[in-house]
C-alpha cells in the first residue's frame, strides 16, 4: 500500500501539509483581495458621485440665483404690473408692455449665451412673451403652482431641443410686486454645459485611464439625461433605459446595462429633485487583476507541492503581511484619519489596491480640505467669514498672552450702505461689498487677516500693531477707499468706511470685549462724521 512506507507517509504528510495550506491561502487571499478591491471601488465610487450631485445641486442654486437677481428687476415688475393692469382695462395684449419685456429678455440673453429661451408667464400661468420668440413655444410644468407655493420656484425636467438635440433643462422664479404678490413668473430653458464640463472634469481627475467607468445624470424615469463619459452621448440626445433594481439602488449593485455589458453600479440621489447620479464600472476590468491572482494561485500552489513547506510559510508571510498593512490603514481611515499612506513595495495585484487605496485616501483628503475652506470662506467677498475671523483673533489673543505681544482690531463699517441698498438695489449693495473687500485684500500685510464680520461689517487683525501704528493703518485703509474708484454697472459710486480701533494687550482682553470696544469706537466714528476711524478708550 502507498502508506505503507514511512517515506510514503511522510511525503503524504508534506504535501497534505504544505498543500492544504497554501489551498486556504491562497482562497483568503482571493477572497479579501477580491473584498478590499470591491471596498476600495466603492468608496472612490461615491467620492466621484457625492461630488457630482454636490456639483449639480450647486448649478442648480446658481442659475435659480441668477433668474431671482433678473426677476428682482424694477424694469420687469413695473411692465408686469402695467400688464396686468392693461388687462383688467380689456385690452388682451398691450403691445408696448410685451415690447418692453422682449427689450429686457433679449438684453438678459445676449449676456447669458447658454439662455436658449428667456420667458415671462402671467400668474396663470399663460405664455406672455418669450425669446427668441420665432422657436416653438414653452409651457411650464403642470404643477408650478405648488412647486411655487413650497420651494419659490419652479424646476422642469430635462428634455432635448428638435432642431439640436441639446438637452435643456426649464427653471423659473416668481416675479413679485412691491407688496409681494406673485405677478408672473420668468423662466429660462438653461443649456446644461457647464454642468456638463464639471461632471467629464471630475470622471476625469477621479478615474485611470483606460478604466472604462461612466458618469451620468439619469431622470425618474430611469433615463440618463447627461452623460460625462462621452461628449456625443452627452450632446445629442441619447437616451437608455437602466435595469438597476430599486432595491439595490443606493449602494453599490451589479447588474446589466442597457448596452449588454455587466457593470457595477452607485446611485446617488440629487436633493430636491428627480435626478439621481450614476456611476459604473465594467466588472470585467475591475476583475481582471484578481482573476489573474486566482490563476497565477494555482500555478504557485503547484510549485509550492512540488518543493517544500518552507516556501508556503515564505510565501504566506509576503502575502498576509500587505494585507494586514491594508487592513489596518483601512481601520485607520474608518476612525477618521486622512493621513495614513501605505508604501507601495509591489508592482502585483496587492500594489495595484494599495494604490487604489491611497488614491481613494488621497481623494478623501482632499475632499476635506476643499470642504473645510468652503465653509471658512465669505460665499460673496471671498474673504474669511465670521467664524474663521473669530478663530484667527482667539488664536491671536492666546499668543499675544504668551508671548506678551500686542495686535489691534480694527471694526470696518461702509458708511450708508442702507441707502446703496434702498437706492440701487442688492445686486448693487454685494458689487460694493466685493469690491470694498478686495480693496481691503490690498491694504493687509500677508502677517494681518481681514475676515467679514457680518453685513457691511469688516474685521481686521493687526499682528504686532500698537496704537500709533493701527491708527497709520486704519487712516490708510480710509483714504484707499474713499479715493477708490467703485463702480456698479459703469456708474462710479463714492464709498467710505468709519472704523473702529482696539488695542489687545496680554491679559487685558477676551474677543468678546475686544470686539464690543472696537464697535463702539466704531459707532463713535459714525456719530462724529463718518469716513474716520476712532481709538476706542483703554
Amino acid at each position: 500500500m502507498i502508506l505503507s512506507s514511512i517515506r510514503n507517509r511522510i511525503l503524504v504528510f508534506s504535501l497534505a501539509a504544505t498543500l492544504l495550506p497554501s489551498f486556504i491561502l491562497g482562497w483568503m487571499y482571493f477572497q479579501q483581495s477580491r473584498q478590499a478591491l470591491l471596498d476600495n471601488t466603492a468608496r472612490e465610487m461615491k467620492a466621484v458621485a457625492s461630488q457630482a450631485e454636490r456639483e449639480t445641486l450647486l448649478w442648480l442654486k446658481e442659475h435659480l440665483y441668477e433668474l431671482r437677481v433678473f426677476s428682482g428687476s424694477y424694469l420687469l415688475s413695473e411692465a408686469m404690473g402695467n400688464y396686468r393692469r392693461l388687462q383688467l382695462e380689456g385690452e388682451e395684449n398691450p403691445q408696448d408692455v410685451t415690447d418692453e419685456l422682449k427689450s429686457y429678455l433679449s438684453l438678459v440673453r445676449d449676456k447669458y449665451s447658454y439662455y436658449s429661451k428667456l420667458l415671462v408667464f402671467d400668474n396663470q400661468g399663460q405664455l406672455i412673451v418669450q425669446e427668441p420668440e420665432d422657436q416653438e413655444e414653452a409651457a411650464l410644468p403642470d404643477d408650478w403652482q405648488a412647486q411655487l407655493e413650497s420651494k419659490h420656484a419652479v424646476m422642469g425636467e430635462f428634455h432635448r431641443e428638435d432642431s439640436t438635440g441639446q438637452p435643456l433643462l426649464m427653471l423659473g422664479v416668481p416675479i413679485t410686486s412691491e407688496n409681494d404678490n406673485v405677478e408672473g413668473v420668468l423662466a429660462a430653458e438653461i443649456q446644461p454645459v457647464e454642468l456638463l464640463i464639471t461632471l467629464r472634469s471630475l470622471l476625469s481627475k477621479n478615474e485611470n485611464k483606460g478604466s472604462g467607468a461612466r458618469l451620468m445624470l439619469i431622470d425618474s424615469q430611469g433615463e440618463v439625461v447627461l452623460d460625462a463619459t462621452d461628449e456625443n452621448r452627452g450632446e445629442t440626445g441619447g437616451k437608455w433605459k437602466l435595469a438597476l433594481p430599486p432595491d439595490e439602488a443606493r449602494g453599490l449593485a451589479p447588474y446589466r446595462n442597457s448596452q449588454g455589458k455587466d457593470v457595477l453600479g452607485l446611485l446617488m440621489p440629487v436633493p430636491g429633485t428627480s435626478w439621481a447620479v450614476l456611476m459604473e464600472k465594467p466588472r470585467d476590468l475591475l476583475f481582471t487583476d484578481i482573476e489573474r491572482v486566482r490563476n497565477m494561485a494555482v500555478l504557485v500552489v503547484a510549485g509550492i507541492v512540488a518543493l517544500i513547506g518552507g516556501i508556503a510559510w515564505l510565501l504566506a508571510r509576503e502575502i498576509i503581511k500587505p494585507l494586514g498593512e491594508l487592513t489596518a490603514a483601512a481601520r485607520e481611515v474608518a476612525k477618521g484619519n486622512l493621513d495614513v499612506t501605505i508604501e507601495l513595495r509591489r508592482k502585483d495585484e496587492l500594489g495595484f489596491a494599495s494604490s487604489v487605496f491611497n488614491d481613494m485616501v488621497g481623494q478623501l483628503r482632499r475632499s476635506r480640505e476643499r470642504l473645510e475652506k468652503l465653509s471658512n470662506t465669505d460665499f460673496l467677498t471671498r474673504l474669511p467669514n465670521r467664524a474663521a475671523t473669530l478663530e484667527a483673533l482667539s488664536g491671536m489673543l492666546k499668543r499675544c498672552q504668551r508671548y506678551s505681544r500686542v495686535f489691534s482690531l480694527l471694526m470696518i463699517d461702509v458708511d450708508h450702505f442702507k441707502s446703496i441698498n434702498d437706492r440701487l438695489g442688492h445686486v448693487a449693495g454685494d458689487e460694493v461689498l466685493r469690491q470694498v473687500a478686495s480693496i481691503l485684500r490690498e491694504q493687509m500685510r500677508e502677517v494681518d487677516i481681514i475676515g467679514r464680520y457680518g453685513g457691511e461689517e469688516f474685521i481686521a487683525l493687526l499682528d504686532e500693531t500698537d496704537e500709533e501704528s493701527a491708527q497709520v493703518a486704519a487712516e490708510r485703509i480710509r483714504r484707499a477707499i474713499a479715493s477708490s474708484e467703485i463702480t456698479y454697472q459703469g456708474s462710479p459710486l463714492h464709498v467710505t468706511v468709519s472704523i473702529g480701533i482696539a488695542v489687545a494687550e496680554a491679559g487685558n482682553d477676551d474677543a468678546e470685549s475686544l470686539i464690543d470696544r472696537a464697535d463702539k469706537a466704531m459707532y463713535h466714528a459714525k456719530q462724529n462724521g463718518r469716513d474716520r476711524f476712532e481709538l476706542a478708550a483703554g
